[in-house]
């Protein structure tokens, strides 16, 4: 799991990282996280960005960040455009902007709609590896870097991309080389003796096995839900909105995502900039988390999701609903949301 920064506050994790990039020293004793090979996360304006933004500050946050990508900071374009490419890390403020002044802040100028910031922040390795993943042409060395460069959530989205994609190289993908918890992925095109030698890496009772045909013991999958690492989002989640009601909350949460892909490429945009705890632990972080529940059906389909999470476990339906009135379309000058729909996600 990531490392927590003991007594950190986000701005110390962010310079933290930056200052790997520099080469500063770390306290003796402690782990060495990777190094940071984003150009400009040592800037102090990104760091006070970054925290903003993780408080749920977003209209500073967000142009901030987009004032440091005119100027050509690297870390922050890069930001900007995995942002930009995830619905579920954008709040309210951002949802509801006119589209001229959205493109203006995500994007970097050009065409009609600007062109997503990684185009201009190629210069770094981690920009030039989310290129490689929306080509085509994209194979699993994309997974090996994203790994080298510390980025184990943009790994596991990269897997999970090419599983989509029915990338034929995933055939014959090493299982030994694969996240433990993402064996299902290869599950799915394989034949059946490669089947059973994938069944082969898990314990008889690990509940991977009911997404790859078999059945679900609920026991043991509540004990992975409260242990496995990619299940950790749901954990802050629940930690932070519903501490009281853990067990239901989580079997609650994973239910209404609705999606195992989508559990395990929840996470920090950066973690070279924010590491995973940080972010998690952050309002942006359990925004998200809860942005991608509610993502899981359309606006209409929303009433009755909440209305059967309250039989499953009535604080987590609760805290769903007021991040749900959140993104509620206000009218200038009213206090009370209107009745239309949140934007089509």
């Amino acid at each position: 799991m990531p490392r927590r920064i003991p007594g950190a506050n986000v701005a110390q994790a962010v310079l933290v990282c930056a200052g790997l990039a520099l080469g500063l020293p770390l306290a003796a004793g402690g782990p060495t996280p990777p190094a940071s090979t984003l150009p400009g996360a040592d800037h102090p304006a990104l760091a006070a960005a970054v925290e903003q933004w993780l408080a749920d500050d977003e209209e500073p946050a967000l142009r901030a960040l987009a004032a440091l990508a005119q100027d050509g900071n690297t870390a922050a374009r890069t930001l900007l455009a995995v942002i930009d490419k995830t619905p579920a890390m954008q709040g309210p403020w951002l949802a509801y902007l006119p589209r001229d002044e959205r493109i203006a802040i995500l994007r970097a100028p050009g065409g009609l709609s600007g062109q997503s910031w990684l185009h201009d922040a190629a210069a770094s390795e981690l920009a030039r590896n989310w290129l490689a993943l929306m080509s085509v042409l994209a194979d699993p060395t994309v997974i090996d870097e994203f790994d080298r460069l510390g980025e184990a959530r943009a790994a596991r989205e990269a897997l999970v991309v090419l599983a989509a994609r029915e990338h034929p190289a995933l055939r014959d993908l090493p299982a030994e080389a694969t996240h433990p918890e993402l064996l299902y992925l290869l599950w799915r095109g394989a034949d059946e003796p490669r089947r059973e030698a994938l069944l082969a890496q898990l314990p008889a009772a690990h509940p991977q096995r009911a997404l790859m045909g078999e059945p679900q013991d609920d026991a043991t999958f509540l004990a992975w839900l409260e242990t496995s690492p990619v299940a950790e989002p749901l954990r802050a989640l629940c930690q932070a909105a519903c501490g009281d009601s853990m067990p239901t909350c989580l079997s609650a949460a994973y239910g209404a995502l609705a999606s195992h892909n989508a559990l395990v490429t929840l996470g920090s945009p950066i973690e070279a900039l924010i590491p995973q705890t940080v972010f998690l632990d952050s309002a942006r972080g359990r925004g998200t988390v809860m942005r991608r529940i509610l993502q899981s059906t359309d606006a209409r389909g929303r009433r009755a999701m909440l209305s059967g999470l309250r039989a499953q476990d009535e604080c987590l339906a609760e805290a769903l609903n007021a991040e749900n009135a959140r993104y509620r379309y206000r009218r200038p000058g009213t206090e009370e949301p209107s009745p239309e729909t949140a934007p089509a996600d």
